[in-house]
């Protein structure tokens, strides 16, 4: 490689970058270890900033593994020195790789990446704090890994995602130098005299990337009379090209068919059933990464469970287990993830939405209606939620505001009966409930099931009752008084002729 062809790579890089927004950023952390690819990452990320091409900061981070005794302390020392000479901030970080491996039953290698992208993402989420810059980790992935990629995971049965893989961009990791091979690489530091450490476990065909690397791409070379990385990069690009399309698409199935509940994120099942599998099966995806955060151990069999989940029929509350002790839940058009401890919450969630008004523990609260017309307004504080009932003497009857959580009635109507506010939590079930207007009462076990409210959630509906009986169900109804203007003109006509008391009592459920 000549000198001009030098500037040529910077060039390239810098078109590759620009065109997919790698450089959008105030600083961009090199991930380096010592090798040739991370090297000429770190030489051809400052030779852009040293000549304005991008106007981000370079830092360096290098993990020491301790895997190759000697060797892993001699790389540090050679980034170190470069680092220096160049006036790049490093960052050096030790790890027990042997021990991690050895703790979580993984590999070696899979115990370096994952120490490996933890570091990246702490030390990033470091910088941003103290600069208040955006901070992106490139990392050194080039063509070839695209062909060692590709050909692992069509191996291993993956999907589009999988051999479209390494993406130039994956969160805030950036792979600048897929436009590159790795001999282009190695020629550019050799011409300009960059130093650099080789791992000789590399050349070794000891694991399934260094069989592809060093024995089965070069044969499939061989035999074709071509570099297979080039076709293979043809062929990446035109699923890139797919995958975009997919995942645009996907996402916007995914916006038409979630709700959240609660802030519970939930998919709608009637809407996802009319999707074609491939946005379904992103969509399940997507929520699963939503709900938890990650995608990790969600494989094709947990998909299909999923599937199985919201294209049967389901009888009230189902659930599948997930991996993590996680659960796939259904209730009618509703489906979600979440824990086992979880299930009464998003069950409340999906009451919630359908009106009523929850708390989590047991509720059980006498409203003394003497000293609410002694004092005018009583306030309460409901235990294990956001709310608050008030209950008020309303002075004047020709200004009525009304909502789903308001109740009105005479305190001649209440009689002298014990008034509590609660649930089945903290009072039981053997409450009956009678709508005003209907012809006959109902059980509070048999109401939440005609009414179809998820099971986990049915003990934590409150009410307020009197002498076993319902006499509101906030949300939903009531069996005396009125709550709106209509109930109120059949309530006063049933009224007329009765010489009841005037003081009219409003009971409101209110959020804290």
């Amino acid at each position: 490689m000549k000198k001009e062809e030098t500037v040529e790579i910077l060039d390239r890089v810098l078109e590759f970058g620009g065109s997919k927004g790698l450089f959008d950023c105030g600083i961009i952390v090199a991930g380096v270890s010592g090798g040739p690819d991370s090297m000429a990452l770190l030489h051809i990320l400052k030779g852009l900033r040293n000549c304005s091409d991008i106007d981000c900061d370079i830092y360096a981070l290098i993990c020491n593994h301790h895997l190759r005794p000697g060797a892993c302390d001699e790389e540090v020392e050679l980034v170190r020195q470069f680092c220096k000479e160049n006036h790049i901030e490093l960052k050096v970080l030790d790890f027990d790789c042997k021990g991690f491996a050895m703790a979580n039953h993984i590999s070696e290698e899979t115990a370096g990446r994952i120490l490996r992208y933890e570091a990246f993402e702490q030390y990033a989420k470091a910088l941003e704090e103290a600069t208040n810059k955006t901070v992106r980790v490139a990392i050194a992935h080039h063509r070839d890994d695209i062909a060692e990629t590709m050909m692992m995971n069509l191996f291993r049965g993956s999907g589009l995602d999988g051999l479209v893989n390494p993406k130039p961009v994956a969160g805030r990791i950036i792979r600048p130098l897929l436009c590159l091979k790795k001999s282009e690489l190695v020629d550019y530091l050799d011409t300009l005299g960059v130093e650099y450490a080789i791992d000789k476990t590399n050349l070794e065909a000891n694991g399934t990337r260094n069989t592809w690397r060093n024995e089965f791409l070069p044969k499939i070379g061989e035999f074709y009379n071509e570099d297979p990385s080039v076709p293979l990069a043809r062929t990446y690009k035109l699923l890139c090209d797919d995958l975009d399309y997919i995942t645009t698409a996907s996402f916007e199935a995914y916006a038409a068919s979630r709700k959240v509940l609660s802030g519970y994120p939930v998919l709608s099942v009637s809407e996802i059933n009319c999707l074609h599998r491939a946005l379904k099966s992103r969509a399940v995806r997507y929520l699963w990464q939503e709900t938890f955060g990650d995608l990790i151990d969600f494989e094709e069999g947990h998909l299909n469970d999923c599937f199985s989940l919201v294209t049967g029929d389901a009888a009230g509350e189902t659930t599948i287990d997930m991996p993590f002790g996680r659960k796939a839940y259904r209730h009618g058009d509703i489906f979600g993830f979440t824990t086992e401890t979880g299930i009464s919450k998003l069950g409340g969630a999906i009451a919630e939405n359908m009106g009523f008004v929850l708390s989590e523990g047991p509720v059980n609260k006498a409203v003394d209606l003497n000293e609410v017309q002694e004092k005018g307004v009583v306030r309460t504080s409901i235990p294990e939620s956001d709310f608050i009932l008030e209950v008020r003497i309303i002075e004047n009857e020709t200004e009525l505001e009304y909502n789903n959580l308001l109740w009105f009635c005479h305190a001649d109507v209440l009689g002298g009966g014990k008034i509590t506010l609660g649930n089945c939590k903290g009072l039981g079930t053997s409450f009956r409930f009678k709508k005003a207007g209907s012809a006959g009462s109902k059980e509070i076990s048999r109401l939440m099931t005609d009414l179809k409210v998820p099971e986990s959630a049915r003990k934590q509906i409150l009410f307020i009752e009197s002498e076993g009986n319902i006499l509101w169900l906030p949300g939903f109804g009531h069996g005396l008084g009125f709550t709106n203007s209509v109930s109120r003109e059949k309530y006063i006509a049933g009224r007329q002729g009765s010489g009841g008391s005037d003081t009219l009592i409003s009971f409101a459920i209110e959020r804290q």
